[in-house]
């Protein structure tokens, strides 16, 4: 875990500016104090010494922290992270009101007190921070499905219309193709554009719509007189098509159309062209066209650092660019460097850090900057058991009891996240639509949001919006399924089940192979019985009228039989989106639920009884959420709830992201500790111990499924023992 230093610049007006140290320490419970001060930057002196890096280096160190009070909080982090043995996470924050500082050579930054490079060193892991308008929640995906692009823009004519020089696509691509498969086992799929046919920017956004998590673009560029950055794609023909930030033709600017995406790619380089010279080439050794405008190979990558920050506002978490006339050597060594250690941890400032200190010899290992949005600095998960560094030891007990018909799947809100969405992304497209006017981190809180609906207008006015703003999800997620469909929510829904029944990967699909007669459905939709008839099943549905009118009370829903795993039972116990009443929405629902729920027996009986003598498996939960957390507390209220102890029990959470949670390790250790993760702490409070599965749910079934494959033959070859009371052999 590392401590954190935020740097930022920010300007009052055009000739004052100020900078701001923010420190923190996660291993400390101690809030320290912003320290702020004036800083005069002179860039005259700092573009007279642009030839001479270390000169430069200094001059910028001296200008930063010439007030005193500054130099003594970066004197206190460094005592306080050596003290802990920690890395120092720091990241340059220029804010809005001076986006021209960006030009400035900050990775030349040095320690103010030994007079070391800060970007080269191994323990500190330096980028620069990036806010913008753009609020698509981030998510991370696992390693497994890591997939690359890698896009070159060689045009016929840009050496005989612009003077520069001309890119080998393929020459470009097999360098890079060599990057990315630097020491990862081949696991990483990669994908090409630009080989075969020219590379223009439809044909590259048709190819990001595809989810690709690292993008490498090779291509040139220039700033022209007014400071706009320019790229320089091709057009159908394969000649020049320049693109540039363009208001009256957003089509044709690169940021736009990738904020237009639903999920841009997680990493993006920017790159020269494989032709970019020689270290002791001269950092002005360019040429100037018809324009007058320096189109050298500074130019070209200086363009690529300007273009960054605007991509980065677009929506893409991380960027890496060049601001200068970077050395073939230098790439050569820091970007393998860079995406072995991305592939080994998904921590890419640390990468950047460990590729600038492989290269740290070369005179111009600045030169690759790193953007970010990412507090955290992570783009990529390890799906696993929570703390388990080997192979997780209860396996063959999951698996055992799978076989056995002894565990209940409990669905969240998000098992179905790949189909309809997020409830995050439900809530925020509520609060938007009614102008929610309370703090922004409740807008991804659905019970919240609700809940002001509710009061603001009415029932049926919240009813209505959930229906229609999930209708919406679903048709973004599955537009190429369902072109042609009916666009009323039921009938999207039949659709859907019809094909994702067929997907063998579909965590739906793979969920109906676990052998159980009961299911409880935390989500208001019908999907899951939808898909369970289609794989052949006959479920019963069950909704519980938990909500007490001048007829009725509250009472559990009517059963009679025995639930099988041909015959299962489908417990929707918040309700189904067809029966109005039923639905536990908003806050003040949660509450009159559990309410009712101890004077009244809400829960069927038929489910009643399982509930206490079955392991009990959470999939597409936050575990810190409203329905998990209800749900939780009215299982536990059951009567017989003490015999959960005898078993093992999965929760499956995303790894926390850095919308939902920004302390990702601080997060993981407080909901092992309250779900049991400590099994005596659990034993003591009376509740059972839960395993908790960093992952989807797909993960967690793909890998439920390899296991029982693998521990078949296994387990066919022992003796049967009697099972102990706490559900080992």
């Amino acid at each position: 875990m590392h401590a954190e230093l935020e740097i930022g610049l920010h300007r009052v007006h055009i000739s004052s500016l100020y900078v701001e140290f923010r420190y923190a320490n996660p291993q400390s419970l101690t809030v320290v104090t912003p320290q702020r001060g004036e800083v005069a930057l002179d860039v005259g002196l700092l573009w007279c010494l642009r030839g001479r890096p270390s000169d430069y280096g200094r001059a910028l160190t001296e200008q930063l922290f010439a007030d005193e009070s500054i130099r003594a909080i970066w004197g206190k982090a460094k005592v306080d992270v050596e003290a802990g043995g920690q890395c120092l996470r720091v990241r340059l924050w220029i804010g809005a009101s001076a986006p021209d500082l960006h030009a400035l050579r900050w990775e030349l930054l040095l320690d103010p007190e030994t007079g070391e490079p800060l970007a080269t060193s191994g323990k500190i892991l330096f980028s620069r921070f990036i806010t913008g308008p753009d609020w698509r929640r981030f998510s991370l995906r696992p390693r497994s499905r890591l997939k690359a692009l890698i896009a070159v823009s060689a045009p016929h004519d840009i050496q005989s219309r612009y003077r520069l020089a001309p890119i080998d696509a393929q020459i470009e691509i097999e360098r890079v193709r060599q990057f990315l498969k630097t020491r990862n086992g081949g696991s990483l799929r990669i994908e090409t554009l630009g080989e075969d046919q020219p590379m223009t920017l439809d044909r590259l956004v048709s190819a990001l719509r595809d989810r690709h998590d690292f993008v490498y673009l090779v291509c040139h560029g220039r700033v022209d007189r007014k400071g706009i950055a320019k790229l320089f794609f091709q057009n159908e023909k394969g000649n020049t098509e320049v693109l540039s930030f363009n208001k009256s033709h957003p089509e044709r600017d690169f940021a736009c159309r990738i904020r237009e995406l639903r999920e841009p790619p997680r990493l993006m380089v920017l790159a020269s062209c494989g032709s970019a010279g020689h270290r002791e080439h001269s950092e002005t050794n360019g040429l100037q066209n018809a324009d007058g405008v320096l189109d050298g190979l500074e130019v070209c990558q200086f363009a690529h650092a300007a273009m960054a920050p605007r991509l980065a506002e677009a929506g893409i978490p991380a960027i890496v660019a060049i601001q200068g006339n970077v050395s073939m050597e230098t790439i050569d060594e820091a970007m393998p460097e860079f995406f072995r250690e991305l592939l080994r941890d998904g921590q890419i400032d640390r990468a950047m850090a460990s590729a600038r200190e492989r290269v740290r010899a070369h005179p111009d290992h600045w030169m690759p900057v790193l953007y970010l949005r990412l507090k955290s600095g992570r783009i990529w998960y390890q799906p696993g058991f929570a703390g388990e560094t080997r192979e997780f030891a209860k396996w063959r007990t999951i698996c055992r009891r799978v076989r056995k018909g002894q565990v209940i799947p409990i669905l969240g809100p998000d098992f179905g996240e790949h189909v309809l969405g997020r409830s995050e992304e439900l809530a925020r497209r509520l609060a938007c639509e009614e102008n929610y006017p309370l703090a922004d981190h409740d807008r991804s809180d659905l019970a919240r949001v609700a809940q002001y609906v509710r009061i603001s207008q009415d029932d049926d006015h919240l009813q209505d919006g959930v229906v229609d703003h999930l209708r919406r999800q679903l048709l973004d997620h599955n537009g190429k399924l369902l072109n042609g469909a009916s666009q009323e929510l039921p009938e999207l829904l039949h659709w859907l089940s019809k094909e994702r029944s067929r997907q063998a990967d579909d965590p739906y699909r793979l969920l109906t192979k676990l052998n159980a007669s009961i299911y409880i459905n935390a989500g208001v939709d019908t999907l899951l019985i939808k898909i369970l008839k289609a794989s052949g099943c006959d479920p019963t549905p069950l909704v519980c009228r938990w909500r007490p009118s001048s007829e009725n009370h509250p009472c559990e829903p009517v059963y009679e039989g025995s639930p099988t795993p041909d015959q299962p039972i489908v417990y929707q116990v918040f309700g189904v989106l067809a029966q109005p009443d039923s639905l536990v929405l908003a806050e003040d629902d949660f509450f009159d639920f559990l309410i009712h729920s101890s004077r009244y027996r809400l829960i069927p009986k038929a489910v009643r009884g399982s509930l206490t003598n079955n392991s009990l498996v959470f999939l597409g939960f936050a575990l810190n959420c409203w329905t998990f957390r209800v749900l939780f507390r009215l299982i536990m209220t059951q009567e017989g709830s003490p015999r959960l102890r005898r078993f093992s029990h999965v929760g499956v959470q995303v790894d926390p992201d850095e919308y939902s949670l920004a302390d990702v390790e601080r997060a993981r250790r407080y909901l092992e500790r309250y779900f049991g993760k400590d099994r005596c702490a659990g034993l003591s409070r009376g509740e059972p111990g839960i395993d908790i599965y960093w992952g989807t749910p797909g993960d967690f079934l793909a890998e439920l499924e390899e296991q029982l494959s693998r521990t078949k033959s296994q387990e066919s070859t022992t003796t049967a023992v009697p099972e102990t009371d706490d559900g080992w052999y």
